[in-house]
């Protein structure tokens, strides 16, 4: 009898294992329709939260000034993180090694001539050969328009003939 009694006594021991080792998906559900569950619980919980941000900002009082304060903490906050990544960058390293920009101001320029001019439009498209010679004509006839002489230099309305061979 005491050997039928530890075989029960095993049974029930090893029935509670099974049961507490299937804590996982009791829902039935599939990954992705959980993943759905929870993304549309979270978007609602989202919706509540704007809806009772806006209600205090449209209340006043000290639900409002909090909301300012909050909404500063967190523009600060990016505000941190945008330059923490711009501060880590190589070009920054280099920058502040060389002492050419205060990463602070960000108000540098970037490229540009001596003369003061802006930096080329880095979007801007290349021009062919072709487009080259018809805007320099372009322009040569605007100014022949006006009454002043064309400009002389590399933006010629024709290109150069080839020179004779001796």
């Amino acid at each position: 009898m005491a050997r039928g009694l530890s075989r029960e006594l095993s049974q029930q021991k090893n029935v509670k294992k099974t049961q507490a080792g299937n804590k996982g998906n009791q829902e039935g559900l599939t990954a992705t329709q959980r993943a759905e569950r929870d993304a549309k619980v979270l978007q609602e919980k989202a919706a509540a939260k704007a809806a009772s941000k806006a209600a205090a900002l449209a209340e006043g009082g000290a639900a409002a000034e909090k909301a300012k304060a909050d909404e500063a903490r967190k523009q600060a906050q990016r505000d941190a993180k945008k330059e923490r990544a711009y501060a880590n960058t190589q070009v920054a390293k280099q920058n502040a090694k060389l002492g050419v920009a205060d990463p602070a101001a960000r108000d540098f320029k970037v490229g540009g001539d001596k003369d003061g001019k802006p930096p080329k439009d880095p979007n801007r498209p290349k021009l062919s050969k072709e487009e080259k010679i018809k805007r320099a004509a372009e322009a040569a006839m605007k100014a022949a328009a006006a009454g002043s002489a064309p400009k002389k230099g590399k933006d010629k309305a024709e290109p150069d003939p080839p020179a004779a061979a001796a």
